[in-house]
Order: C-alpha cells, then sequence, then structure tokens
C-alpha cells in the first residue's frame, strides 16, 4: 500500500505540533529553574531565621556557638526590624560566599563577607561588607530602602558585634550609587586627604543628607550590594564606626 503524500499543509502543521512541543519544554524548564530558587531562597531565609534566633544573647551574640559551625566568622550586624541580622565572615576570595550559606552549604543567598583585601577585625580605614540584596527584604534587601531619605530618618543606625565582645554603633552617613568596578571601592587610602575626598564623593552621591561628620581618624564601613534595576553600579550603604 503506498505511503499518502504528505501535502504542504501536513508539514506546515507537523512544524507547529514540534515548535509547540518545544514551547511547552522550555516553559517547564522555565517554571522548574523558578521553583528551585524560590526554594532555595525560602529554605536559606529560614536558615538565617533560625541561626539568628539560636545564638542571640542577652548582650549580644553567642560566637563560640558560630565559630563551631563555620570558623571563619568574623562580626554579626544587626539593623532593627529588619532581616538584617546576620553573621559576617571572610575567607581567601570574594567569590566562594557568593552562594554558598554560612554553614558553607550551596546556597543562592550567600553569606554576607568582607572583602579579602580588608583586615578581619575593622581596624581599616575603609571595611567593605558584600552581601545578596533580595526584593523581598531578606539578606540585605532592606539596603535598598536607604534610597528613601525618610528610611534613613527611621533606621540612623546598625549594630556591629565582633567576636572579642566589642559591640560597635555605626552611623549611616551614604547611601550611593557607585560604577560597578573595583576602583570605585577603595579600602586604603594613601594619605588622609584622599580619605576625605572619598567620604566627600559619598555625601554628594548620597540620596539623603546626614549631620554625622568624619574626621581623618575615623574609620568606616560601606555595605556593598547589587541594584535591582542597574547592573553597571552597585549600592553603597557606608555607616561611621562610632568607638566612643
Amino acid at each position: 500500500m503506498k505511503r499518502k503524500k504528505r501535502t504542504k499543509a501536513d508539514k506546515i502543521t507537523a512544524a507547529l505540533y514540534v515548535i509547540f512541543a518545544m514551547l511547552v519544554a522550555a516553559a517547564l524548564y522555565g517554571l522548574g529553574c523558578l521553583a528551585v530558587t524560590l526554594m532555595s531562597a525560602t529554605l536559606g531565609n529560614s536558615y538565617y531565621a533560625k541561626l539568628a534566633e539560636d545564638t542571640h544573647t542577652t548582650d549580644g551574640v553567642n560566637f563560640a556557638a558560630l565559630a563551631s559551625v563555620n570558623p571563619e566568622i568574623k562580626a554579626w550586624v544587626r539593623l532593627d526590624d529588619t532581616a538584617i541580622d546576620l553573621p559576617i565572615v571572610q575567607t581567601t576570595d570574594n567569590d566562594f560566599y557568593l552562594d554558598h550559606r554560612f554553614d558553607e552549604k550551596k546556597n543562592k543567598l550567600g553569606t554576607p563577607f568582607i572583602d579579602t583585601a580588608n583586615a578581619s577585625d575593622f581596624s581599616d580605614k575603609h571595611t567593605v561588607i558584600y552581601g545578596h540584596a533580595v526584593s523581598s527584604g531578606a539578606m540585605f534587601g532592606s539596603f535598598w530602602e536607604y534610597e528613601n531619605p525618610n528610611y534613613y530618618k527611621r533606621h540612623p543606625t546598625l549594630t556591629l558585634f565582633l567576636p572579642d565582645g566589642t559591640q560597635y554603633t555605626l552611623a549611616v552617613f551614604s547611601c550611593a550609587r557607585v560604577d560597578a568596578v573595583r576602583s570605585a571601592i577603595p579600602v586604603s587610602f594613601d594619605t588622609e586627604a584622599a580619605f576625605l575626598s572619598f567620604i566627600d564623593e559619598l555625601h554628594e552621591l548620597s540620596a539623603f543628607t546626614s549631620t554625622v561628620e568624619i574626621t581623618p581618624d575615623d574609620r568606616i564601613v560601606s555595605f556593598c550590594v547589587c541594584l535591582p534595576d542597574d547592573d553597571a553600579q552597585r549600592l553603597l550603604i557606608s555607616c561611621k564606626i562610632d568607638t566612643s
């Protein structure tokens, strides 16, 4: 029996079926990736919420417990009434903790970490801490809010805890968008004038006006996060370390 010759319409129909199947497969793959991403974020959020709950003490943070999980713990940062209640680590590169939790398990939320070029004890003139910001407000997501001057008025300070028992108040003085290049975020300065020039630049770029005064003897901390609407820049929330 002769096979029926395929018409042009049959070929078009077959092609449409193939395209439809490919679109369905792509949609299912996309949904699968989205589900994995959401699950990873959910697990990461739950993990850090429990870590904060388990390590809070009446007068600070239980660093002994944290060190037993990860000896690379260097500090803990807290911004009241937000999800910023997180450990800060430092390792030998600026990549590992981009996608690993504090317990070193793979997770898209990563862990806030100090730049490898910095001393781990916040003794540098400028200590830079990197972390992911999430639109839900998770991790460093609340830092995006500082582009609203009213948010700054409600959250002018953070608290930084160190393993030796030192507790610093971090006085926020700038929320600036800077180029996403290493040279735009220096961690050391050759002269006092260079340091003060950088401070002036942060003030000029800031989304709000601050009365916090920075002298050549001061040290600052900046939290560096990505922006939701600009891949070419980073957001720096810069703070003066209050040692009084």
